[in-house]
């Protein structure tokens, strides 16, 4: 988890759910205990990702960059720092990624997962195709290592919202235990995580 909590991720809770986060400043949730779900459409969870993709690439901070570049030996790909597409369907959210390589030059690859949705929740669980969709070059190439890097998105766009949905009666961030897609938008529902022992660590 990055040292602080992306702003982006802040402000939208700030903004949309106001009511909601000062109730959980008054009342901090102990072990269990939800906090009400925070919901947001396809264009602001294609904003979010883009927050998500810089983080996971490692860029915590402001930067101009728009893409990363994987190399594996002799081999290289460039991977844009945000969804060219997020579509989200009842259970179904699907990234489409921008790549390139010098022998595909720029290219789209498509991963789709299958998670909850109201009629068939599934905590934070998803399926997706071993091999995404996109040119044969790359997928059989780099295709692993795709899907890892969108779920890696994926997850920390639901562990940022929920982190900035406010901490519990332990002072630690809230964590996502259950995510829920329709087609009208994601909705994320945060969790005053259980106690382990030896587990401190605060954000």
């Amino acid at each position: 988890m990055p040292a602080s909590i992306a702003t982006e991720y802040l402000k939208f809770v700030a903004q949309q759910h106001t009511a909601l986060t000062l109730a959980a400043v008054r009342a901090p949730l102990t072990e269990g205990q939800l906090h009400p779900p925070i919901e947001m459409g396809g264009g602001t969870a294609r904003e979010l990702l883009a927050v998500a993709m810089r983080e996971a690439a490692g860029l915590y901070r402001p930067s101009l960059r728009k893409e990363v570049v994987w190399v594996d030996g002799s081999d290289e790909l460039a991977v844009a720092l945000e969804p060219s597409d997020v579509s989200i369907d009842d259970g179904v959210l699907a990234l489409t990624l921008a790549v390139r390589c010098d022998q595909t030059g720029d290219a789209r690859v498509r991963i789709t997962f299958v998670c909850g949705s109201p009629d068939q929740p599934a905590g934070l669980f998803a399926a997706t195709h071993r091999v995404p969709e996109g040119p044969t070059l790359v997928v059989d190439r780099w295709g692993d290592a795709l899907v890892a890097f969108a779920w890696q998105c994926v997850l920390g766009l639901f562990s940022g919202l929920a982190a900035a949905a406010g901490k519990d009666a332990r002072g630690q961030v809230l964590v996502p235990v259950e995510v829920m897609v329709t087609s009208k938008g994601l909705t994320i529902l945060p969790m005053a995580r259980h106690r382990f022992t030896g587990q401190s660590a605060k954000l």
